[in-house]
């Protein structure tokens, strides 16, 4: 074999090697803020779900919370979520396919999200967004190892407790008033939830329609990842398409969209095809 095949693929091997080495150690990091996110949720014994629970709530909180809560539903204190997505960076750009785990604290402000972003066979990132301590993190990885964008800072802990706050349509009992969490009253079918963590304030007002459900959700307290760098912008969570899952009811559908001065741009469509609620 010619003395330059073999340095080229001795070179080849090794830089496989390394960024395999890389990727499984990204993977142990993810697993370790996991494992310390579960750990990490309060285990003190809280009252199960009740009218008088929800009643000096406002009007259309209280119509949500008996819509997705049954009386004496217990306390959600985490949940596992398998998801399936598609994503786009701009209007006009084509989708690319996402599978995602998320891990989703129903106590204290906390999540990671854990997904693998394919454009085709041969390309492929994996990102993580987290949540914990009052500290928002992110990282979009090529191949699992080699790092193409990491965020944090005011604007990403802004946006990630936005997404908390959010998200918590998919663990309803985590809606329920809270030393960081408040409801405001707006009018028959909308109200402002203010959750407050440290330094880090979001508020977002909740749409719920005739039946309970909440239909949307609109914040300004989010930042776009921009070209000339973030972006402070409108966004919309739309929520579709509920199922009873052991006994609650969430939306097993939703689309994530900012509206833009240009126009509305549906950039997230997101399917939760399993979740698992643990109580204890």
């Amino acid at each position: 074999m010619p003395k330059i095949l073999v340095i080229l693929l001795a070179s080849i091997g090794t830089i496989v090697f390394l960024v395999s080495i890389s990727a499984l150690v990204s993977r142990i990091f993810v697993a370790r803020a996991i494992r310390k996110l579960i750990n990490s949720v309060g285990k003190e014994p809280l009252p199960h779900f009740s009218s008088e629970l929800a009643r000096r709530l406002p009007e259309p909180v209280r119509r949500y919370l008996h819509y997705a809560l049954k009386e004496g539903q217990p306390n959600i204190r985490y949940a596992v979520l398998q998801q399936t997505a598609r994503f786009r960076h701009r209007p006009g750009s084509p989708w690319f396919t996402v599978k995602a785990k998320e891990v989703l604290s129903g106590m204290e402000p906390g999540f990671v999200w854990d997904a693998v972003l394919k454009h085709h066979t041969v390309w492929w990132r994996t990102a993580k967004l987290s949540y914990m301590n009052g500290t928002g993190h992110g990282h979009l990885k090529l191949f699992g190892a080699l790092t193409l964008q990491e965020y944090e800072g005011p604007e990403t802990d802004t946006s990630m407790l936005f997404r908390f706050l959010s998200e918590l349509v998919w663990l309803p009992t985590g809606l329920l008033p809270t030393n960081t969490l408040r409801w405001e009253a707006i009018d028959d079918s909308t109200a402002r939830a203010v959750i407050i963590d440290g330094d880090t304030q979001v508020q977002a007002t909740f749409h719920v329609n005739e039946i309970g459900e909440v239909d949307r959700i609109v914040t300004g307290d989010k930042y776009r990842d921009h070209k000339s760098g973030f972006e402070q912008a409108t966004f919309t969570l739309h929520c579709r398409n509920y199922r009873e899952i052991e006994g609650v009811m969430i939306p097993t559908e939703v689309d994530f969209v900012w509206n833009l001065e240009s126009g509305d741009f549906d950039y997230g469509q997101f399917s939760i095809t399993d979740i698992t609620f643990y109580y204890e």
